[in-house]
């Protein structure tokens, strides 16, 4: 789990320029994909928390994978590989390493947060 953390401290919370490339060169839209990504996140991590409460890996492998479809969008490189991590390991059905993976996700949450706030 640490390897896990260090990995993803290591990678950046943000990519503007990945995100841009995202959008096509959109400056606008660029942000839009980001605010709409952060507006949901919270709402996000609540159901993957549902899921994880009720042990429905299955459901949680799901919604990773939903969650995922928009932070590979969104420069937000951390994030996406904690999410991705926590996709893989739900359909592992491990709760020890999901609720590993899940901190990952909430940790990498805020630390998106706070760097978009910086």
């Amino acid at each position: 789990m640490i390897d896990q953390r260090s990995k993803l401290d290591g990678l950046p919370a943000r990519d503007d320029g990945a995100t841009l490339a995202s959008a096509g060169g959109d400056a606008d839209l660029a942000r839009e994909l980001l605010d709409v990504l952060l507006a949901g996140l919270p709402a996000e991590i609540e159901e993957l928390r549902a899921c994880i409460e009720e042990g429905d890996w299955s459901a949680l492998a799901e919604h990773a994978h939903q969650v995922r479809g928009a932070t590979r969008y969104c420069g937000v490189p951390a994030l996406d590989e904690a999410i991705e991590a926590l996709e893989r390991t739900a359909r592992r059905g491990d709760p020890v390493l999901v609720s590993g993976d899940f901190d990952a996700v909430e940790s990498q949450a805020r630390r998106l947060v706070e760097a978009l706030r910086g």
